[in-house]
């Protein structure tokens, strides 16, 4: 007869806080990411009727039609916008409900594996994923892989459903799921299409005629989604096809920004060593205590490292990498470490008094919502060129375009002028304002009279 499991809620308060403390100085401050800053950007512009669904739109001078990458986070975005408004928070909450609704899914997920008496230990992967640092920067930055990791992580579930109890409604959910993935952010989603022949290899060995009739319906149920828009929706398509030609194609024959290919392994293991570590110390103080190590998801284990690094391995095809593209793997990692991890830690929670928990759990709630109120209206990345810029919007009217000399890149300016104002930034010299960086200003324009008001980084001219 199995054991009742232990019910502790407490601990998913306890975690909850500790991910908002973590990310309360840089996601509820002003500032952000240049990549999460566009996606908003875009967002804000298609609640406002500015742009498509399939054609959205930054500014009139950069990205008049944003194709870098498929457009179903902003899309989804901008329905919070519509009811939201426009503050800068409002991406903010979109971010950490996506990291809320994900870390939900890891909780199905280890429901699915472990035996009764673990059912309520998901806190462990959960507080595996909230302690690698990549997230708590994700979460503040805004980035496409938050929303994208909501659809993997339902794609892992519901064939993880279909593996149990055989039910087509499951598989068809988890293939619609990945097309989803996709939809977010292209192929660095797909990587759940080989979920069944991880489950042969390591956990039952099916007939081959049924591993390969997994496989098909998992990628017939995927690729459907695509086929109808095919048929039907010729703009998605065209959106689709830019898509690719751009981010995909462009990247791999063109694009290099790492040095070498197994850059995005080395992040990896940066970024899960705090799990390695803790995980080895819990392992040598168990053994130094029991003499021994238990492994009785040895095989759970194996399959999750193998899904994990099937979404990583891909990454090297390409020499444009960037550390984020490993965000959607990072649960499964967790969830591995935490099978690992949980039979030998269960009789200590045996042990604890959980009315402390309780009152500790409350007091570390109460911790992380004074700090992240104390962050209102302060700016955190970019002080001066935010400083600057919110000075400009009360001179230059919504909707403008401003020139710019610079020969510097400008995509951060570019960004934050759309966001606040959807101001379009050109270097063409025929506007009515005109900014410069104070550093590369060298005489007055005949053109132009410098407006008189005190700034850190940028000059506002207006045309005499």
């Amino acid at each position: 007869m199995q054991k009742k499991a232990i019910n502790n809620k407490y601990y998913y308060l306890i975690i909850f806080s500790l991910f908002l403390g973590i990310c309360a100085p840089t996601l509820w401050t002003d500032g952000m990411f240049m990549d999460g800053l566009f996606y908003a950007s875009c967002a804000k512009n298609l609640a406002n009727g500015l742009g498509e669904f399939w054609y959205p739109h930054l500014s009139k001078t950069l990205f008049p039609s944003f194709h870098e990458h498929p457009p179903l986070a902003i899309g989804l975005q901008s329905i919070f916008f519509y009811f939201l408004g426009e503050s800068i928070y409002v991406e903010r909450i979109y971010s950490l409900i996506t990291f809320i609704i994900c870390g939900f899914f890891i909780h199905l997920i280890w429901k699915e594996i472990v035996d009764n008496k673990y059912l309520y230990f998901s806190w462990l992967p959960i507080f595996f994923w909230i302690i690698i640092p990549l997230n708590s920067w994700s979460c503040s930055n805004n980035m496409l892989e938050n929303t994208m990791s909501i659809f993997v992580c339902s794609s892992i579930y519901f064939s993880l459903k279909y593996h149990k109890e055989n039910q087509v409604k499951h598989i068809f959910l988890a293939g619609l799921f990945i097309f989803l993935a996709f939809l977010t952010k292209g192929f660095t989603g797909i990587f759940p299409l080989s979920i069944f022949l991880w489950l042969f290899i390591f956990i039952r060995k099916d007939k081959k005629f049924k591993l390969l009739l997994n496989i098909s319906l998992l990628f017939l149920f995927t690729i459907i989604p695509l086929i109808l828009l095919y048929l039907f929706n010729y703009t998605a398509i065209e959106s689709l096809t830019n898509y690719i030609n751009i981010q995909v194609i462009k990247s791999i024959q063109e694009i290099e920004t790492v040095e070498n290919r197994f850059f995005i392994v080395k992040k990896l293991l940066l970024e899960i060593l705090p799990i390695i570590s803790l995980s080895t110390i819990i392992l040598v103080i168990h053994w130094k205590n029991n003499n021994n190590i238990i492994t009785v998801y040895k095989k759970w284990i194996y399959f999750f490292f193998s899904l994990a690094i099937s979404g990583v391995l891909p990454i090297m095809v390409s020499m444009k990498q960037s550390g984020f593209y490993i965000l959607t793997t990072l649960p499964y990692f967790c969830i591995g470490f935490g099978l690992l991890i949980v039979p030998n830690i269960y009789k200590y929670f045996n042990q604890i008094n959980y009315k402390k928990i309780k009152i500790g759990s409350f007091i570390l709630l109460t911790i992380s919502i004074i700090l992240s109120l104390s962050m209102y209206k302060k700016i955190g990345r970019d002080l001066h060129m935010i400083s600057d810029i919110k000075l400009f919007m009360d001179i230059i009217p919504k909707n403008s375009t401003v020139s710019i000399s610079s020969n510097r890149k400008i995509y951060n300016l570019t960004g934050y002028f759309a966001r606040y104002g959807n101001i379009s930034l050109d270097r063409k010299d025929q506007h009515v304002f005109h900014i410069e960086y104070i550093d590369e200003f060298k005489k007055e324009r005949n053109k132009y009279n410098k407006i008189n008001i005190e700034t850190n980084l940028l000059y506002l001219f207006k045309r005499k």
